[in-house]
């Protein structure tokens, strides 16, 4: 199945927008070819901001203001697939076709820079364009392959088209067991992910982005060659720091059309750090993808996914992998400001900080369709059920 971007379990979600929908449709979305599952896909009613994401095993769960409704399914690297819905009955079933790679064509020099200041520009023209909405967060931390740390968290968000812009906790649960090292405030490193991938609007001039101005300064440029999302060409530009910038490597896509950054993903060290005497960290990584969904002149962010990993070095003991998986799903976005608090992703509170200064909500909890739909793994279960972790921030 051609799908080399998301690796972790999927989740959709629907908020307070869904209170008014009077239909719920379900189906799965699957490679045309393998019959695999395609994870991450974005299925949306055309024309409107109403959409959701598959999971990890291609499911979807999408409400519509009513019927008939067109459903439209698409993921970067497919074709696309849609079905007029006129009454309820069995799960739709929609395929996309793995779409070929385009190679290069014969572009002229600097090309790939060319393209990059054209979306640096479209990002200043669309960016002033917020959204508002919510998200939902996942968080699992592993040592040495053990579950040891879980958070989950339903933010209310304001966003653009260069990522996240704000944020307020609206409910969140967390539960940890005793170890070497857990990410206590990693859902602020996933936040300003959009930074690490190198997207952003503001002046460039100190900043090291690639979408920008100048970005052959700062990077060795390459452009790959064309693929497609929702029914549209998608270009590949790779690129690699240049010696004397922070180490980060990695490709943004870009509709040459419109401009749009349409998706990004990048790796770079971590930088983590570790107080504790005689402890070391080394083989540090964190990759970082990012993933917006077409609009009419500008676009809509649909989810940040990061993984990190390294290695602890530890006085006489052997060394210990440590890794952490998050995703960040935005949805119910509309141009119509809430007049919410929303805050950075270093203040007031970290996230579970503010957790913890919050009543345990179990009834959240237990009746929320993204976590009813996308359930903690069962060995994440049993770890933290062992150790009587849930108590009363998290429960089965």
């Amino acid at each position: 199945m051609r799908n080399a971007l998301l690796l972790v379990t999927g989740l959709w979600a629907l908020g307070p927008l869904a209170a008014q929908a009077q239909t719920q449709l379900s189906g799965r979305v699957l490679d045309r070819q393998t019959r695999q599952p395609v994870p991450y896909a974005s299925v949306v009613v055309p024309g409107t901001t109403l959409g959701t994401t598959s999971n990890a095993e291609g499911e979807f769960v999408l409400r519509v203001p009513q019927l008939p409704a067109k459903v439209l399914a698409f993921s970067l690297g497919y074709g696309r697939d849609s079905a007029t819905v006129t009454q309820l009955g069995p799960a739709l079933a929609l395929s996309l076709a793995p779409a070929p790679i385009a190679l290069p064509a014969a572009e002229p020099a600097g090309y790939a820079a060319e393209l990059l200041a054209r979306a640096y520009r479209q990002l200043q023209r669309t960016r002033p364009q917020a959204q508002y909405g919510q998200a939902f967060y996942r968080q699992v931390t592993r040592n040495d392959q053990q579950p040891t740390e879980v958070q989950e968290a339903v933010w209310d968000v304001k966003t653009t088209s260069a990522g996240p812009d704000g944020s307020r906790l609206a409910q969140g649960r967390y539960a940890s067991r005793p170890t070497l090292m857990n990410f206590t405030n990693f859902s602020a490193y996933t936040k300003i992910a959009s930074g690490f991938c190198a997207i952003t609007a503001a002046d460039t001039t100190n900043s090291h982005a690639v979408v920008s101005a100048d970005a052959s300064r700062l990077f060795t440029l390459q452009y790959k060659g064309l693929t497609q999302a929702n029914g549209r060409a998608v270009a590949e530009i790779a690129f690699v720091s240049k010696p004397g910038i922070s180490a980060v490597a990695g490709s943004v896509f870009i509709d040459p059309a419109t401009g749009q950054v349409l998706h990004a993903r990048a790796t770079r060290p971590m930088q983590a750090t570790l107080n504790k005497k005689g402890f070391g960290i080394k083989n540090d990584l964190a990759t970082v993808e990012i993933d917006f969904r077409p609009l009419a002149g500008s676009t809509l962010l649909n989810y940040i996914k990061v993984e990190a990993a390294l290695v602890l070095s530890q006085p006489r003991k052997p060394d210990a992998a440590v890794a952490v998986e998050s995703l960040a799903y935005f949805y119910d976005q509309r141009p119509v400001p809430t007049g919410l608090p929303y805050a950075g992703p270093n203040g007031p509170l970290s996230d579970l900080a503010a957790i913890k200064q919050k009543p345990y909500n179990a009834d959240f909890w237990r009746d929320n369709s993204a976590v009813k739909r996308t359930p903690l793994e069962e060995e994440v279960l049993r770890a933290f059920e062992s150790q009587k972790a849930f108590g009363t921030l998290l429960n089965k």
